[in-house]
């Protein structure tokens, strides 16, 4: 009888222990609670520090030089000048609050945040990394981390288009125009964009000599590749050409090159050099890219030249 006295009595203090054990993980706090005020916060620009202690350290990208809580909202506040729109999608949001060994508690929090640069209503995707200390209910310590690249390229396209002569900028509005033209399969888009006797030359062999050769490739491909996309990776303009690489992708869905139709996607990527009239208009393409890879990716045998 003693002894399940004292197994009992054991019991009840390991149960005792573990009701006033403090959670290790979890994913629903008051701490990620304020975290996400702290993200509709910045959706809605409404800054509020209140949330942070006064000695509380922000570092982004960045292991040096922390940010007071004041230091911070002028730093959002400034580059909140170059977007007409930024803000973090509701998608695809995680949070989780972890107890560390050493007792601290941290919010982590993984979200996708998206901005319209105002100068050219470009739009950049990057996915971000925030995390959180707290200490008696207050945020002591902020650390982000992310990718910044795609926007610092952005701005750089931008800055370049901008210090473009008139010229240059009728030759950039044309390629922009012969890329929406490949994108929506818009064949009068196109041939606003080409001279009459427009001549494509794809890896030196002739493919179109007058506008509606270049609309019948144009319908090649779309047949094939339903979903077809061309996207630009690097443009130099240089007097009156323009050298540019490019990426082309699509799932075949459509006799190709008389060959039945596989549902597989392509990803080829190639190089092209065109030439501008004094108006801006396309007048030839010099287009070179890898047809073995294409072939290879839908499964198909190269056909012998003939």
């Amino acid at each position: 009888m003693k002894k399940l006295l004292i197994i009992g009595l054991a019991i009840v203090f390991i149960i005792a222990c573990q009701e006033n054990k403090p959670e290790r993980y979890t994913q629903n706090s008051p701490q990620i609670n304020t975290v996400k005020q702290i993200i509709e916060n910045y959706n809605k620009k409404t800054y509020d520090i209140s949330i942070y202690a006064d000695t509380s350290k922000t570092y982004y990208n960045s292991k040096e030089n922390p940010m007071s809580p004041e230091e911070v909202i002028a730093y959002h506040k400034e580059r909140d000048m170059a977007y007409s729109q930024r803000s973090f999608l509701d998608k695809d949001q995680e949070y989780e609050m972890v107890l560390t060994d050493d007792g601290e508690t941290w919010v982590n929090c993984w979200l996708d945040w998206q901005g319209t640069l105002a100068g050219n209503n470009q739009a950049v995707n990057i996915p971000i990394h925030l995390t959180y200390r707290f200490q008696d209910g207050k945020i002591v310590r902020e650390v982000g981390m992310w990718d910044p690249s795609a926007i610092m390229l952005a701005i750089q396209e931008m800055e370049m288009k901008n210090s473009m002569s008139a010229d240059e900028k009728a030759i950039q509005t044309t390629i922009d125009n012969v890329t929406k033209a490949w994108n929506a399969n818009d064949k009068d888009l196109m041939y606003a964009s080409l001279v009459k006797n427009v001549t494509r030359m794809a890896n030196g062999i002739s493919i179109a000599k007058k506008q509606s050769d270049y609309g019948d490739f144009m319908d090649i491909y779309h047949g094939a590749f339903p979903d077809f996309k061309v996207r630009l990776d690097k443009t130099v303009i240089d007097g009156n050409k323009a050298y540019i690489n490019w990426t082309c992708t699509g799932t075949n869905k459509g006799e190709f090159m008389g060959n039945p139709p596989t549902n597989n996607k392509i990803e080829t990527h190639g190089f092209s050099v065109w030439e501008f009239d004094t108006e801006g208009k396309a007048v030839r393409e010099d287009a070179f890219y890898d047809n073995l890879v294409v072939y290879e990716q839908l499964g198909y045998s190269m056909p012998m030249p003939k």
